[in-house]
């Protein structure tokens, strides 16, 4: 059975013209798949791009032409990963009824929908624009507890301040992001909250746990099997250690809002 703190929005007839509308929106732009999502008690159908290979391909030229948006991982969104689903899972079962939770690059929002059909209060944010629409769509029955927000973790912050969780799925890939993602989980996250991290055991992030612990976190890393997955995917939770003043970086204050 549902939780209380799980319940969704009631389909009003005009709530159903707006999510059509955003469904006709993302159709006109890419070719969609849609299917049900089984994460413990929870089932929902999140909406996809049917080919992500055709949405990196046709970035491809228009990155090198001058034409792409920076950053220039930013067509990476259009995956399914396989850690959003391993953290869903971690965190279907989870009672976070008004948690304030961050979803960090959250690509289709599989995971920080979730976290919101779960009772968080929840701020989804990635670089790409697109990634939005989707997110939107997908956690649309749990709209009244999620806001979006375009956000690059590398110049920008968010006028909310500090959140209880902040999640991440497959956002370690690139070394040089580690000193930016420090930064800004120094700066947003409880001091006693906690990041959850799905990682996919890319080689490239094998030193990440011993990276950070010598930061003064607090990191501890699980095998997290997927029934649906070929393979387990790492999950890290990671809390601060000790206090740290967060460098300036020159970043720029965003306000997160309801789109």
């Amino acid at each position: 059975p549902m939780s209380p703190a799980a319940t969704p929005c009631q389909a009003s007839p005009p709530a159903q013209r707006q999510r059509a509308a955003r469904a006709a929106r993302i159709r006109r732009q890419y070719r969609t798949a849609t299917e049900v999502v089984r994460v413990g008690t929870l089932a929902f159908p999140p909406t996809r791009v049917a080919d992500p290979d055709d949405v990196l391909q046709r970035s491809a030229p228009l990155a090198q032409a001058g034409q792409q948006e920076s950053p220039a991982w930013q067509p990476y969104w259009a995956l399914a990963w396989d850690s959003a689903l391993a953290l869903a899972a971690r965190l279907a079962g989870a009672d976070l009824a008004g948690r304030s939770i961050l979803d960090l690059g959250c690509g289709l929002g599989l995971t920080g929908t979730v976290a919101a059909a779960r009772g968080g209060q929840v701020t989804m944010v990635d670089a790409a624009a697109p990634a939005l629409l989707f997110a939107r769509l997908n956690s649309w029955r749990w709209r009244h507890r999620v806001r979006l927000r375009r956000l690059d973790w590398q110049r920008d912050r968010l006028a909310e301040g500090s959140f209880a969780m902040i999640l991440g799925a497959d956002i370690l890939y690139d070394r040089q992001d580690w000193p930016s993602l420090e930064v800004f989980w120094r700066r947003h996250l409880r001091r006693d909250g906690q990041i959850l991290l799905g990682e996919p055991g890319r080689r490239a992030a094998a030193d990440f746990p011993a990276w950070l612990a010598d930061r003064g976190w607090l990191i501890d890393r699980r095998v997290h099997p997927v029934r649906s997955l070929a393979r387990p995917v790492f999950l890290y939770t990671a809390t601060p250690g000790h206090e740290a003043a967060a460098p300036g970086d020159g970043s720029r204050e965003t306000r997160s809002g309801r789109r």
